[in-house]
């Protein structure tokens, strides 16, 4: 335990709750060989990489050991999500979303929207909300170059917080979002000029989970990670502005979400936000810095 840092406790806990989520559907999904193989792995690969990060001749490369691994480790475990969640259960909470959204605003926003389609507005949208992906990746990078160590530990924990959170709402609340649930509803097509089909085809591979509806995870960590330039470096800050308000549009545009699901997403990123920095305030100090040495 003193060697495990408050970072590896929460990757460590969401590995033992998908292991548990598993074990529940382990008789109903079709990869069972798949995961069979895959959870001990991910488990061995993250307790190597407590190994590799704890080797402190490294140097410098350490910290960027301790940061790039346990990314892996999210996003290796983030491609698992397919294989279990949609056989958890068969209930599906779209209709009640889109409901909610019906009695909110009087009408389903991703179909209002269409009136206003258009290839150049596809397209621009379309590169906003890929823009996403990257774009707390920027400002953790930023203060790794900076060496705010301490302040990655803080807001790497949070992030994870955030998804991990969000990703076990998904067993609980599963809806595939208007795109599909509304298709029916849909007479004008999202065609754009260059990259549109691309960008579309890529995010579809890179989420083979379509079970993640609600909360709008593309909301959370937007609205985190505006939080996270703000404090850290208000330039980038200004850069994401613009960028931020084009995700949200395109949340919709783009048909990924409901109104609803917008709404859940700007909640749940205060209320992690909040907890999470509680949280690490009053548990880090039994736990081992995540970075090391601050060299």
């Amino acid at each position: 335990m003193r060697k495990l840092s408050i970072i590896d406790i929460i990757n460590l806990l969401f590995w033992l709750i998908m292991t548990f989520f598993l074990v529940i559907t382990f008789n109903k999904t079709p990869y069972q060989t798949e995961l069979i193989v895959s959870y001990p792995a991910l488990l061995f690969f993250y307790l190597y990489s407590i190994k590799i990060r704890n080797i402190h001749s490294l140097g410098r490369l350490r910290n960027l050991f301790a940061f790039i691994l346990p990314l892996t480790f999210f996003f290796l475990i983030f491609e698992t999500l397919f294989m279990i969640l949609p056989y958890f259960t068969q209930t599906r909470f779209d209709a009640l979303l889109h409901q909610i959204d019906l009695s909110l605003l009087g009408v389903s926003p991703t179909v209002w929207i269409s009136q206003y389609i258009h290839p150049v507005i596809t397209e621009i949208l379309y590169i906003a909300y890929f823009l996403y992906f990257p774009m707390p990746l920027i400002v953790f990078v930023w203060m790794l170059y900076k060496r705010q160590y301490q302040a990655v530990e803080k807001y790497f924990f949070i992030f994870l917080l955030t998804y991990y959170i969000a990703y076990t709402t998904y067993f609980f609340i599963p809806a595939v979002g208007p795109r599909f649930y509304l298709q029916d509803q849909y007479t004008v097509p999202l065609h754009g000029y260059l990259l549109t089909d691309f960008l579309r085809n890529l995010i579809y591979t890179l989420e083979p989970n379509k079970l993640d509806a609600f909360p709008s995870l593309h909301t959370a960590i937007l609205i985190t990670t505006m939080i996270l330039s703000y404090k850290n470096n208000k330039t980038l800050f200004y850069i994401y502005i613009p960028i931020g308000l084009l995700i949200l549009i395109s949340i919709i545009y783009c048909r990924y979400h409901y109104f609803i699901d917008l709404i859940a997403g700007i909640i749940w990123s205060l209320i992690s936000y909040w907890t999470g920095y509680l949280i690490y305030y009053k548990y880090k100090k039994y736990f081992t810095f995540h970075f090391g040495e601050k060299i």
